[in-house]
């Protein structure tokens, strides 16, 4: 089994990021489960600003369409985007016959069958518009307790957490102190939303006042092995009507020939 992994932040730009996360990853992938993971030219500047994350999500789209074109031994199972605001899950899914999985997403509906109510920690107050955003487009605003932020105005602010041991433990300091708000505003289940995610699986602190922390790295992981099974089993994952219809033959040839795009 094979799983694309997407990343908004660049390689190059947050390489301890990339390398924790590959590492954490492939701690918890069933035996046999390769996890690749792709970040942008670019980002991980600040896609707090929607500006930023407009520049960014046409490189996740040609990312999209190079899942899409692998064959043989190199074809992808599964398609995981790991930002917390789910960029181009929708294109995804239209165009994708594998499955595809968001970080939001999967991690808020795993977390109702873990409590009734949960929050979203965000790194900084811009983010929390976008993820409200999200939760009421998924229908779940009735289950979140709260959207609390922590005080990490420059997202590469978070690099620094990766190898000072004072930047981190601010990083931590800060979350702790957003965990503890959630928990006041009546959440059972917190969900770590960002860079920081990562720190908080190494960390490994699974509850805080009572509330669970939620691990959304390995959740989304081992959801997306579970689709990748039922596909398996059942033959397909997404349903073809409305949302995620997928353009028709006509269409594809259109694509093909006009914006030099192969989609059949």
């Amino acid at each position: 089994m094979r799983i694309w992994v997407q990343v908004f932040s660049s390689r190059n730009r947050n390489p301890n990021f990339h390398m924790a996360l590959e590492e954490h990853l492939r701690s918890v992938v069933d035996p046999g489960v390769e996890i690749e993971v792709r970040g942008t030219k670019k980002g991980g500047l600040g896609e707090q600003f929607r500006f930023f994350q407009a520049i960014d999500t046409p490189d996740i789209i040609e990312n999209i369409l190079e899942c899409r074109a692998a064959k043989g031994d190199r074809r992808y199972d599964a398609f995981v985007t790991l930002n917390s605001t789910d960029p181009a899950l929708v294109e995804a899914r239209e165009v994708l016959d594998i499955p595809v999985l968001g970080f939001l997403e999967t991690t808020a509906l795993a977390a109702c069958m873990m409590g009734h109510k949960f929050s979203l920690i965000t790194p900084n107050p811009k983010f929390s518009i976008s993820y409200t955003q999200k939760i009421e487009l998924y229908g779940l605003e009735k289950r979140l307790a709260s959207i609390e932020a922590m005080n990490v105005p420059h997202l590469p602010d978070y690099r620094n957490a990766f190898l000072d041991p004072a930047a981190h433990e601010r990083v931590m300091e800060e979350f702790d102190n957003a965990a503890r708000r959630a928990v006041a505003a009546g959440a059972e289940v917190i969900i770590p939303c960002g860079s920081h995610a990562v720190l908080q699986s190494r960390r490994k602190l699974r509850e805080i006042d009572g509330a669970l922390i939620m691990d959304g790295l390995t959740v989304l992981i081992k959801m997306a092995e579970t689709a990748v099974r039922l596909q398996q089993l059942m033959g397909t994952v997404v349903s073809r009507k409305l949302l995620y219809q997928a353009p028709n033959d006509t269409v594809r040839e259109m694509v093909k020939r006009d914006y030099g795009i192969d989609l059949t």
